[in-house]
């Protein structure tokens, strides 16, 4: 069982590192970006490494897929750190179309037959949001990661909140065998 102390030392430093993160985002968006692009690069060529290596050193039959899964995370890193700004473009695209595929969907789900007034009605706001956002993320990518960084701010910010209030409203549960 954790103790209540440590739960509660756990909850408040997690939170605070959020809403310090979360304020970073928010009042320093392109430092942010380049910071998580950055760290994205780095974290894929080290787990790229690690996962090559234990695939040569291992015994067991799926080895050439860690070998390759491996290479391949190296590689990505590279093309991450090399072109940053590509691969933020490359993201917020794949977020565009995402949003602007499901938004569609949405749309013609909220006049198929099965749904009532309002399941409508939110299938109708849910989509419509999802082709204007697709469609502003395709014209103006700028704005796009931007409006992206601003939500990733607050969102860190509230769940920070959240779990320094979690710590203080919550008791510690067991630890996990």
């Amino acid at each position: 069982m954790q103790s209540k102390g440590a739960y509660l030392a756990l909850s408040v430093i997690t939170g605070l590192l959020m809403i310090v993160l979360g304020g970073l985002f928010l009042a320093r968006p392109g430092l942010s970006l380049a910071s998580v692009i950055w760290l994205v690069g780095t974290i894929s060529i080290v787990y790229g490494v690690f996962l090559a290596v234990s695939g040569l050193a291992g015994r067991q039959e799926s080895r050439g897929w860690a070998v390759a899964v491996g290479v391949l995370a190296v590689i990505m890193g590279i093309v991450v750190l090399v072109w940053p700004a590509a691969t933020s473009l490359a993201v917020l695209y794949i977020i565009a179309f995402w949003a602007l595929i499901t938004g569609v969907a949405d749309l013609a789900g909220a006049f198929m037959k099965g749904h009532t007034g309002a399941q409508r009605l939110w299938l109708a706001i849910v989509g419509l949001l999802g082709v204007v956002v697709g469609i502003v993320f395709l014209v103006n990518p700028g704005s796009g990661i931007l409006a992206l960084l601003w939500l990733a701010g607050i969102y860190l910010v509230v769940l920070g909140v959240l779990r320094i209030i979690a710590g203080f409203t919550n008791p510690p549960r067991p630890a996990a065998v």
